[in-house]
């Protein structure tokens, strides 16, 4: 099975378990590399799912997962799902109470907030254009704060090099900062933003850039976004 059919698979899949939760009376909001994708030009294929639910639904999730040929397992702060097809698989995860950043053991807190400020996006395919569906997405804030908190995983940096390259005009650094402090997370945002701005200064993820999508950054955009990022750097520093 190639990427485009595994990507096409992935988003039905996506839009029948969105269909099915609110026909149960589950809240579900889009997080991850799909929610990326709402809000930028789409760089790079994938085809996990991520979502964040509340707490008390977890038992009908299971069970609804395992309904569309899902594995289901529990995970530290959720649940996972892995779906096989031959010899690929596409891979879910929903996050309850808490999203987990593996790569480094950070928590960001999910409240009722991060449900009423889910924006309705329109999520495209990378490799079918044409392919897309309108889903409850994480708000554009606290994806780049998400995204921020990782270290080493390049897909990672290629989503917040997206979403800084496209959308950097309309994030609201103050509110970034704000939502960092309130999860205990600013000294390590902090320290990412500085990260990013040293690699980007020394062009370390021009190349990763050029590496998945072909291009390189224009001057003016690796300027821009080392502005941004020394601005995010600037109110994390204030208390």
């Amino acid at each position: 099975m190639n990427e485009e059919e595994l990507e096409k698979l992935s988003l039905e899949d996506l839009e029948a378990i969105l269909k099915a939760a609110r026909k149960l009376g589950i809240k579900l909001v889009l997080i991850g590399g799909y929610a990326v994708a709402s809000y930028t030009c789409g760089y790079h294929y994938t085809k996990d799912i991520d979502l964040v639910a509340h707490k008390p639904a977890v038992g009908k999730l299971r069970g609804l997962l395992k309904t569309f040929g899902y594995s289901v397992r529990d995970t530290e702060f959720g649940i996972a799902g892995s779906r096989a097809l031959n010899s690929d698989f596409i891979d879910l995860h929903i996050s309850f109470g808490k999203i987990l950043d593996a790569s480094t053991g950070k928590e960001y807190p999910i409240d009722s907030s991060l449900f009423r400020n889910a924006r309705r996006m329109e999520v495209k395919a990378y490799h079918s254009k044409d392919t897309s569906l309108k889903v409850a997405v994480l708000d554009l804030e606290t994806l780049v704060l998400l995204k921020s908190m990782t270290v080493g995983r390049q897909k990672d940096q290629i989503d917040l090099l997206s979403l800084l390259r496209d959308k950097r005009d309309e994030i609201d650094l103050a509110l970034v900062a704000q939502r960092a402090r309130s999860a205990g997370l600013d000294q390590h945002l902090l320290n990412r933003a500085r990260d990013y701005a040293t690699r980007l200064r020394d062009g370390e993820l021009d190349r990763v850039w050029f590496s998945v999508t072909g291009a390189r950054l224009s001057y003016v955009e690796k300027r821009d976004i080392h502005a941004f990022l020394a601005r995010l750097a600037e109110l994390l520093r204030q208390k």
